[in-house]
């Protein structure tokens, strides 16, 4: 029982990196492939640029909740920074708190979406794919935007750091570490 809820708390702490990495590792093998068929033996792959357009999607909009998990989003606190440390918390959450909320917004409105292009039934062109299945993973990510949003809220209100530290690698090579020999 211990390692399934480990399982599950994993999988939610880096839902948003597992969809990603997926979708850009598709995307490189697909095209890769869909390059090879098409110009060594000259016989394209039908739907692969719209297979990988949908998995650009997707892995763009789940990076962008990512971003939000991490507070790498853009942010211009140009007004903000000008505050005292009090009332700028106060400013940053009710930020926060207006963007969870529009986020909770077009998360309704893409769940609506979803429900009428499955009563449709329309498919992509090339494909065949249920278009569905490619606004599933739109509501999916404004999902979870909403909720890191929300997380963030509440980590604050208990004191707590708002957002986790970005995981680091210490093999990954960095501007600081550049010049130094290996």
């Amino acid at each position: 029982m211990h390692q399934l809820k480990k399982l599950f708390t994993f999988i939610f702490n880096h839902f948003e990196e597992i969809i990603v990495i997926i979708c850009m590792f598709g995307i490189v093998i697909l095209t890769f492939i869909a390059v090879i068929a098409r110009y060594v033996f000259r016989m394209p792959i039908a739907g692969a640029d719209e297979i990988a357009t949908y998995m650009f999607l997707w892995a763009s909009l789940f990076g962008a909740s990512a971003a939000f998990k991490y507070n790498k989003h853009g942010g211009v606190p140009l007004l903000a920074d000008m505050l005292p440390a009090n009332l700028r918390r106060i400013s940053d959450l009710l930020v926060l708190a207006l963007t969870a909320v529009f986020f909770a917004f077009l998360t309704y409105y893409s769940w609506r979406f979803l429900g009428q292009s499955m009563r449709v039934g329309q498919t992509s062109p090339a494909t065949g794919i249920p278009v569905w299945m490619v606004n599933a993973g739109i509501f999916g990510a404004l999902a979870m935007c909403s909720v890191r949003c929300f997380v963030a809220i509440i980590r604050d209100l208990r004191g707590m750091d708002r957002y986790p530290t970005v995981p680091v690698s210490n093999s990954i090579i960095s501007e600081e570490n550049l010049d130094k020999k290996i």
